[in-house]
């Protein structure tokens, strides 16, 4: 993930001064789109990283089986959708775009990466069935190939002038070299794999639909309430507009993105925690992940408020300053989320995410009601703060009353211990150096601020081990990376069930 992230913010950059603001909004409003397709899965992958997780926590190799192969069948013909509706847009285009050579291109560029999409789709079904497995090295792995092939490529077409249409046909191609890395991935690692049509039946396309239709509602929401933006940006200031904000908005979501890297590996493993009905177990993770969740995730924001404007500065230039504010609301609308990452994960865990779709489906509701609201009067910054606003209610109200309730973990020791210690502490760890020291040394320049962000982040590392949590949690910490460094090594099935 950091990886991504680093390339990620190098790339952008680059493909901003060479593009120019104007090409660039039309590479990221193709983005935004592709991203909407994504949401036809009906939430399938995340009910496959569910029904596998809990079929290996009891053991049942043939229902794994099922589960993938209806998947994979059931995204082949989403996938036959999804190209039907590329064909559809790219001939609306002129719709989108009133240039008409403009039109032009964003034709191409929507056919292109539409029909790689479509083709790659049902690749999905093996992603999930990896993350059951919890196989996040190989996946980690395949993706970083694909990662530094796509960025190496990209550099030579743009330095060669070849443009958007390129651009498109590379990250098609790559995108589909990495779900047939994730195929022979799943058939080293799912050593009783079968993916056959025999195997996928309307019962267990059913099964998967009864988890997946919430999912499918979260996603939905998830991709309303975070990608809308661009599009009320471009409707309301412009294109260009949309590159401005697009340097908050992506340090909003590298920041998500790594949260769920980082945590990702909860909601399969309270599916497996859940299989086996270790239920003492399922409590412990969700206290000890919030705790780790709520520390990373108040860090991260405390830096990125406080070097936010001389990042922005070192790293897009100072014409891009006014993204500062969009950063800032965007950041804050993260942290809400990411440090409930744990619970969402348990909600999933224990296939009781009907109550987080009914929730984000409000949020996204307001989201968009007070974004298209607020950019009249503040421009990208009101954008930003009609997302940050029904965030902040949703997950810090909400969300917390419903999971302690079903966890039978009491309010005052959530929001007191579990939540409001750790997020002190570690602020305090974060600011309190800054204001004494660390501010003095911030310069708009990427070489030295990466390296007073690296001190301030070593330094509340250690304040936040020592002080935000218990010594129970500490000794598990210490024993998990003391047992990773002397057996660099993914745990089997039975060691997994063993250590729960």
């Amino acid at each position: 993930m950091l990886l991504t992230i680093s390339v990620g913010f190098l790339l952008m950059p680059f493909l901003v001064h060479h593009l120019g603001d104007h090409l660039y909004g039309y590479w990221a409003l193709v983005g935004a789109i592709l991203g909407y397709y994504g949401v036809l899965d009906f939430g399938i992958v995340t009910s496959v990283e569910w029904h596998v997780a809990k079929a290996i926590g009891q053991r049942k190799s043939e229902t794994a089986n099922r589960a993938i192969s209806t998947a994979f069948f059931v995204f082949a013909f989403i996938g036959a959708i999804i190209l039907v509706s590329s064909i559809v847009v790219a001939l609306m285009a002129d719709r989108f775009v009133s240039v008409s050579a403009d039109a032009v291109l964003f034709r191409k560029v929507v056919l292109i990466t539409g029909a790689g999409f479509a083709i790659g789709f049902p690749g999905r079904a093996f992603l999930g069935a990896l993350s059951a497995h919890l196989r996040w090295d190989v996946i980690a792995v395949i993706n970083q190939c694909a990662l530094l092939l796509r960025t190496a490529v990209f550099i030579v077409i743009i330095e060669a002038g070849l443009g958007l249409v390129a651009l498109a046909i590379v990250s098609v191609v790559i995108d589909l070299l990495s779900f047939a890395g994730f195929y022979l991935a799943l058939c080293h690692v799912h050593r009783e794999f079968r993916l056959s049509r025999t195997l996928a039946t309307f019962p267990e396309l059913r099964d998967l639909l009864s988890y997946s239709i919430f999912t499918f509602i979260i996603k939905m929401n998830d991709q309303l309430r975070l990608y809308i933006d661009p599009v009320v940006v471009t409707a309301f200031i412009g294109v260009s507009a949309v590159t401005h904000y697009a340097v908050g908005q992506r340090v909003s979501l590298a920041f998500r993105e790594f949260m769920i890297s980082v945590l990702g590996m909860l909601a399969p493993w309270f599916g497996r925690l859940f299989g086996s009905r270790n239920f003492d177990s399922i409590r412990r993770v969700l206290e000890l992940g919030t705790r780790i969740s709520v520390s990373l995730a108040t860090t991260i924001t405390c830096l990125l408020l406080l070097y936010g404007r001389a990042f922005i500065e070192s790293w897009m230039g100072k014409n891009y300053l006014d993204g500062y504010w969009v950063l800032f609301l965007l950041t804050a609308a993260a942290f809400f989320e990411a440090s409930q990452f744990p619970s969402m994960s348990y909600l999933y865990g224990v296939s009781r995410h009907k109550y987080l779709a009914c929730i984000t489906l409000l949020e996204a509701g307001v989201n968009v009601g007070l974004s298209l609201y607020f950019v009249r009067l503040f421009g990208i910054a009101g954008v930003a703060l009609g997302t940050a606003v029904p965030c902040l209610v949703v997950r810090l109200i909400l969300q917390p009353i419903y999971i302690c309730r079903h966890a039978n973990v009491s309010l005052r020791r959530y929001y007191a211990e579990l939540y409001g210690r750790t997020a002190l502490v570690t602020a305090l760890a974060v600011i309190v150096p800054w204001a004494l020291f660390f501010r003095w040394l911030a310069q708009p320049r990427i070489l030295t601020l990466a390296a007073v962000i690296t001190g301030q982040c070593l330094l509340a590392i250690a304040a936040v081990y020592t002080l935000a949590f218990p010594s129970e949690d500490r000794s598990v910490i210490a024993r998990a990376l003391r047992k990773a460094w002397t057996k660099p090594k993914t745990m089997s099935t039975e060691e997994c069930l063993h250590t729960a």
